[in-house]
């Protein structure tokens, strides 16, 4: 006997909710820098920083490395005076062990996001609640014979007295009456 019947399969979606944090670091010319991540990071953009101006006008090369891989991938060439700033879109995960690299005359600050999940969001609004909790602590006490403010009511629940008759239903409106048939 084969049974027709038809099995579904559910097919569970599991939502995660990621916040971020902004990122930035400042490279040195002619050194290189590892990222050292512990959480996804997104470079959003490249920036020459120009404290004075050079004499001779070279090109500033920011350039990237992954993992233990010597080859070095240019990223964006900043040249003081023409294109001092670069936008991009460079993800990064801490397995990448990335590495930045900089030549040229002039330090370049990268700037993006760090990418936080539920935990980390948890935590920082723990932080926030300790934080305030501590404020509360140090504020003066109320003296003895003065007596706390009373709660206002939520807006919500107060209505005004125009509204208040507007709020009431229309009466119901009367039927027509019926229509005389025409003589013949």
């Amino acid at each position: 006997v084969q049974s027709d019947s038809v099995a579904v399969q559910s097919d569970s979606v599991a939502v995660r909710s990621v916040g971020m944090a902004f990122w930035g670091l400042e490279v040195k010319p002619g050194k290189s820098m590892p990222l050292d991540l512990t959480r996804r990071l997104v470079i959003k953009q490249a920036a020459l920083v120009v404290s004075t101006p050079a004499k001779k006008t070279e090109p500033c090369v920011l350039s990237v490395s992954v993992g233990d891989d010597a080859q070095k991938y240019v990223v964006c060439r900043l040249h003081e005076a023409k294109i001092e700033q670069c936008p991009m879109e460079l993800p990064f995960c801490p397995d990448d062990q990335a590495k930045v690299h900089l030549t040229g005359a002039h330090p370049v600050h990268l700037t993006g996001f760090l990418e936080l999940d539920d935990e980390d969001e948890l935590e920082e609004l723990d932080d926030m609640d300790e934080e305030e909790d501590e404020e509360e602590l140090d504020e003066p006490s109320l003296a003895a014979d003065s007596k706390p403010a009373k709660p206002k009511a939520p807006a919500a629940a107060k209505v005004a007295p125009a509204a208040k008759s507007a709020a009431k239903p229309a009466p119901a409106a009367k039927p027509a009456p019926a229509a005389k048939p025409a003589p013949a």
